[in-house]
């Protein structure tokens, strides 16, 4: 690869919000805007997003908010992550690259591959998707282009790089990915690279993402390993992949929480746990041939325990009525007397497809009870989560609420703590924001 290479027309967009959380908090809450904003995770324990001003006083994702010091702590505003609200403005989002882009591929929550392969000015579309995302939705954007996957990852490192001020002034720049520009692309920060492998590649003197691309292909292979080869290949222009359109199905699906405090009996966690999990799997139209089930101690209380069990199905199921069954047998099991739990989880496991599974003579699907689960799905979707669900399951799976939480209730106990939850502007018709 020479630095006189014909640039190659782009195949590949990628557009990915800058600070998502942030932004999404300061879309309903002007006031954030130009401070220092940080979104914990669940629990409030870690920084999970921060805004470039709260970069700039040297804060770090996944800090503990606990250490940060009183006098950076002053400064900072901070927000509990309310991923209904993240998740909704994601949605939007992507309706948006759809109507513009032939394909688009929802790559995380806030980033999203377009292709642009063919397109008569591919840089003024991707300028025009930033301008409606940030008019319609009120998020900024960067964007990167380039003839792989990869190498429009690290264009859009390059913009979000060197266009911190020009977002703010209103103002995007966008980057062909080429091999005369990653060179300002340190090694760490290529897509499939991470820090140790960038510690490695450290030590052969390989600095930037051209450095990379200028290795031999037979010594990247050996030492590396097939997957940094690809990485390879695609910083030479070459792609390696398409988009993916339709996300593979999963193998299991989990669903754990920190608990906002210790509890004795965390049978209504689980339960909660084991309806979101069924939902979820019932939405990709899978079913679940094993159970796991699992609680953990609180080690900064002399109970640093971990304690887990699983089971099979006779038959994939989809019916919450019976997982809840067999996570109800499974936590009586495991928990003893006089131990109280910091965590708790629940994981579908096995998963196949609705109609993959075989029958056979002792044991098939129960018809009636999945129809109930799809109708109970319906409701759900069209009223919100929680609007019903089992009886006996004691579950409020409706998603914690700015200011829902009760002192003293048995609910409270295990609810994670979410002091400074912003209200569900877009998901709820009670908490829409109120213009006086």
């Amino acid at each position: 690869m020479s630095e006189s290479a014909p640039i190659q027309p782009p195949r590949f967009g990628l557009i990915d919000a800058n600070a998502f959380y942030c932004s999404a908090e300061r879309v309903f809450d002007p006031s954030l805007r130009c401070k220092p904003t940080v979104v914990l995770g669940n629990g409030d324990g870690c920084c999970i997003a921060l805004s470039p001003e709260a970069k700039a006083l040297g804060l770090k994702i996944g800090t503990p908010i606990f250490q940060v010091p009183d006098e950076i702590r002053k400064q900072v505003q901070v927000r509990s992550a309310n991923f209904a609200l993240y998740g909704d403005i994601s949605a939007r989002i992507y309706e948006i690259l759809a109507a513009l882009f032939p394909q688009v591929e929802r790559y995380s929550i806030d980033e999203n591959f377009v292709d642009v392969e063919g397109l008569p000015d591919p840089v003024a579309l991707c300028l025009e998707a930033r301008e409606r995302i940030l008019r319609w939705v009120g998020i900024p954007c960067c964007v990167g282009l380039g003839s792989t996957r990869v190498l429009s990852k690290a264009g859009n490192k390059i913009a979000k790089t060197r266009s911190k001020r020009v977002v703010n002034a209103g103002a995007l720049a966008v980057f062909h990915a080429t091999p005369e520009n990653i060179d300002q692309l340190e090694v760490e920060d290529v897509w499939g690279v991470g820090r140790r492998f960038a510690e490695r590649l450290g030590r052969e003197g390989v600095r930037t993402a051209a450095d990379l691309a200028r290795l031999p292909a037979d010594h990247v292979r050996a030492r590396y390993g097939v997957v940094l080869a690809r990485t390879q290949t695609e910083l030479r222009g070459i792609p390696c992949g398409d988009l993916e359109l339709e996300e593979p199905d999963r193998k299991e699906i989990v669903v754990s929480r920190t608990f906002g405090r210790d509890v004795v009996d965390p049978m209504d966690a689980l339960a909660t746990f084991a309806t979101v999990a069924c939902e979820k799997m019932r939405g990709r139209d899978l079913t679940a041939g094993a159970l796991w089930v699992w609680l953990d101690g609180n080690p900064f209380k002399g109970q640093g325990f971990h304690v887990s069990r699983a089971v099979p199905f006779p038959f994939p199921t989809r019916d919450t009525g019976e997982v809840l069954r067999a996570v109800r047998f499974l936590a009586k099991a495991m928990m003893r007397k006089g131990h109280h739990y910091k965590r708790g989880g629940v994981g579908l496991t096995d998963l196949v497809r609705t109609d993959h599974r075989h029958a056979d003579l002792f044991f098939g699907p129960d018809e009636r009870k999945e129809r109930g689960m799809d109708v109970l799905d319906k409701i759900n979707a069209k009223y919100g989560r929680g609007t019903m669900g089992l009886g006996a399951s004691g579950w409020r799976v409706g998603g914690a609420q700015p200011g829902e939480r009760r002192v003293g209730s048995k609910d409270a106990q295990w609810r994670p703590t979410l002091k400074a939850l912003s209200p569900s502007y877009t998901t709820r018709w009670d908490q829409l924001l109120r213009v006086q």
